[in-house]
């Protein structure tokens, strides 16, 4: 076969666009990523880049354009890169977000008929109320795509007009003060008509900066982080409420799809009856105090010191009484709730840590509503949240209108237990296995400690992964000596045992067919390849002994412990977890006691 080389030429027609809005197409059977093509584009292309897998093509002639291809609007849309798809009709733009998100979802949650209610979308420019410029040799302007070269600019469309107008009195100011040097420039807007100023580098003569400034009418002015002129806030309305805005702190650049996106969420919350929710990299507290209205009980987490101060003060001046802020890290702070009946999250592009993440799914609240502003990173974590919770609802948001960028919220709602597959279902010598119990169970292939293969049930072996990275992380490495196991081998390995040992002891270690958990895939007898404790007499049982201090994080537990050889049949098995799911594994491990303990008590409190 041909292989593509670079500065190669070739002619071809785009059949689709890649989730950053540029075009593809199969060149030799491999994909070639071309830069601003759009589907239905007929181009003459130049080979850029070749990669093992991809090829990067630039466009050299457009022989033929897309119906979907318009002349952008900015003057800089060739080199700021800004606006990667400005040259796409606004219609075409929406269809283009609203595909990207179902393939996205399919790819990574593995979602294939996602319902989505609708694509919000308003102004298609002039919609920003904040914007961030850089300097450098007394050019300001914005920094082309994926690089630090500094491309200057006059204005930018896709900021609110009265931010540009300040700009421009800057850009003024900046040709007769030669000697002033900006490195950083921030405005912000609010509905009220607000404007912030925060400003970093040298200034030839302040006095005369802060009179030009002063003469703008603005309502806060920092430079190099101290306040030099009016409120050290700016003030936004969303609704009924009013929100203090410092320089540091997050919140919405697009007023007016922020409130589609925040009626949405309290749609949901309006005819709900809880207690108590958290609200989950919080910002300024726009979310929780809007929610306050309507739950009995709000708490907000957020990381950012200027959003927690704004968010207190919001609580002040709206005269909000049940709710509080935690300044930290989402992390750090999640797992000492307890009792919560819903949780919000806004998290960064990065999406929710893996200690969040568990958490929630050992807090099982009844819903989690997740916005979002990468579908990628949603999309990861989705795929672990629908184990315990249901996808009900689906919203973008076209927050940034003439980029590749969508805003998703989706709502989850607590799956009612499944009567096909309970993970914290009783089999021992005395409650046989049920078919009809696990008859939606999946099984994935894995590989045993002896090379060998073996089978476990696909949401256990997900938390198995994440438990056996959390140890590794700690130098101490597992891997799976057995999993799931049919009648016909627990059969012979029951009757082998039965040929070598008195029955009594044959069954302290082996359950007859039929009865024995290793029938639900739940069950994993582990192997220890690898610790960090050096002491031989003591580092199997420390090591087991902090393997299982980490299980229930993760949904498992030590099935078989000791002192409870009555309750279990069993004899002490260090190195068998069963995996029960992660809200009852806590309730295991807390209360210190085996599943035959756990059922015993439930069945007392039934019967009164």
């Amino acid at each position: 076969m041909i292989e593509i080389r670079k500065d190669d030429e070739y002619e071809v027609v785009i059949k689709k666009q890649d989730h950053f809005g540029d075009g593809i197409v199969r060149i030799k059977d491999m994909l070639v990523f071309v830069k601003d093509a759009l589907p239905g584009d007929r181009l003459k292309i130049r080979i850029s880049d070749v990669k093992k897998t991809y090829a990067v093509a630039q466009i050299l002639e457009v022989i033929h354009s897309s119906d979907e291809r318009v002349d952008p609007y900015c003057a800089y849309f060739d080199t700021c890169g800004g606006c990667q798809i400005m040259d796409q009709s606004y219609a075409s733009q929406l269809v283009f977000k609203e595909k990207k998100v179902r393939e996205i979802f399919k790819k990574f949650a593995e979602i294939d008929d996602l319902d989505i209610e609708s694509i919000s979308h308003g102004p298609e420019i002039h919609y920003r109320n904040k914007i961030l410029f850089h300097g450098m040799n007394h050019i300001l302007g914005f920094y082309r795509e994926k690089s630090r070269a500094l491309i200057p600019v006059k204005l930018c469309l896709l900021a609110e007009e009265d931010l540009n107008l300040v700009y421009g009195k800057i850009i003024d100011y900046l040709d007769e003060h030669p000697k002033t040097m900006i490195t950083g420039l921030l405005l912000r807007k609010t509905s009220l008509d607000e404007i912030m100023l925060v400003v970093e580098g040298e200034l030839e003569d302040e006095k005369s900066f802060l009179d030009a400034m002063d003469a703008l009418s603005l309502t806060s002015v920092y430079v190099n982080n101290q306040l030099v002129l009016g409120k050290p806030a700016i003030t936004e309305k969303i609704f009924e409420m009013q929100f203090q805005i410092y320089p540091e702190a997050f919140f919405q650049v697009n007023y007016v799809m922020m409130k589609v996106l925040y009626q949405i969420v309290l749609n949901y919350y309006k005819y709900k009856d809880y207690n108590k929710v958290l609200d989950l990299y919080c910002g300024t507290g726009t979310i929780g105090l809007l929610l306050s209205t309507y739950v009995s009980h709000v708490v907000g987490v957020e990381f950012s010191k200027d959003a927690i101060r704004s968010a207190k003060k919001n609580k002040e001046i709206n005269h909000v009484e049940n709710i509080e802020f935690i300044e930290g890290k989402v992390e750090d702070h999640i797992q000492q709730f307890r009792d919560i009946d819903s949780i919000v999250v806004d998290p960064p592009r990065s999406g929710l840590d893996s200690v969040t993440l568990q958490t929630i799914l050992r807090l099982l609240p009844e819903s989690v509503v997740y916005i979002s502003c990468d579908p990628v990173t949603l999309a990861r974590d989705l795929k672990l949240l629908l184990e315990e919770y249901t996808l009900t609802r689906t919203n973008l948001i076209d927050m940034f209108p003439n980029t590749y960028h969508v805003e998703t919220v989706v709502i989850l709602e607590k799956t009612q237990k499944r009567t096909f597959h309970q993970y914290g279902i009783l089999v021992n010598k005395s409650h046989p296995y049920q078919m009809e119990d696990f008859n939606g169970m999946v099984l994935v292939k894995t590989q045993t400690v002896d090379g060998g293969e073996t089978f476990v049930d696909e949401i256990a072996f997900e938390h198995y992964l994440l438990w056996k990275s959390q140890l590794a992380e700690e130098q101490i490495v597992i891997g799976i000596v057995n999993g799931y196991r049919t009648y016909e081998e627990e059969e012979q390995l029951y009757q082998k045992a039965l040929e070598v040992l008195p029955k009594v002891k044959a069954e302290e270690e082996y359950a007859p067919p039929g009865f024995s958990e290793f029938h639900t895939g739940l069950l994993l007898e582990l192997a220890v390849l690898k610790t960090p404790f050096k002491d031989d007499d003591e580092a199997y049982t420390k090591t087991f002994e902090r393997i299982r201090e980490l299980a229930p994080e993760y949904g498992f537990v030590l099935r078989y412990p000791r002192g409870k050889e009555k309750s279990t049949g069993f004899r002490y098995q260090p190195h068998q977890f069963r995996y029960v799911g992660s809200g009852l594994s806590h309730v295991l491990e807390k209360n210190g006691i085996v599943l035959e303990e756990y059922y015993n008590e439930k069945e007392k409190e039934e019967n009164g």
